[in-house]
């Protein structure tokens, strides 16, 4: 297991990397700060050195954030790969009673790139 730190201390989820058969990747994340704590899995076509080498210890918004003081919703990229990118759903959601919970996912873009803000084709011309 390899950790990933981030850089941003207000973000207090966990994520890390596990090795898997045939040189591929399980990206896990453990959102903490809910009502009960949420488990991500992404499996990824490539090796860990691969993910290690294009985390940047941030994420970067793909989409604005909505946020209306119930729901906060926003798409952010956590990394680029040769063959794709992985973007994270954020979305946070006040209960009744003022907790919050998540509803977050993780997926892995192929054939797209996170760019100044923006999902682009790998394979766009120039």
């Amino acid at each position: 297991m390899n950790m990933l730190e981030w850089e941003d201390d207000a973000i207090p989820h966990r994520l890390w990397i596990e090795r898997l058969d045939n040189n591929q990747t399980r990206l896990c994340m453990k959102v903490i700060k809910d009502v009960d704590p949420e488990m991500l899995y992404l499996e990824l076509p490539v090796s860990q050195e691969k993910v290690m080498g294009a985390w940047q210890g941030r994420a970067a918004a793909v989409s604005d954030a909505y946020d209306d003081g119930c729901l906060y919703s926003q798409v952010r990229s956590l990394f680029n790969l040769d063959n794709g990118c992985v973007v994270w759903t954020v979305n946070h959601i006040q209960l009744a009673d003022n907790r919050k919970m998540s509803a977050d996912k993780l997926a892995f873009v192929p054939g797209m790139t996170h760019d100044q803000g923006l999902l682009k084709s790998i394979y766009a011309t120039v």
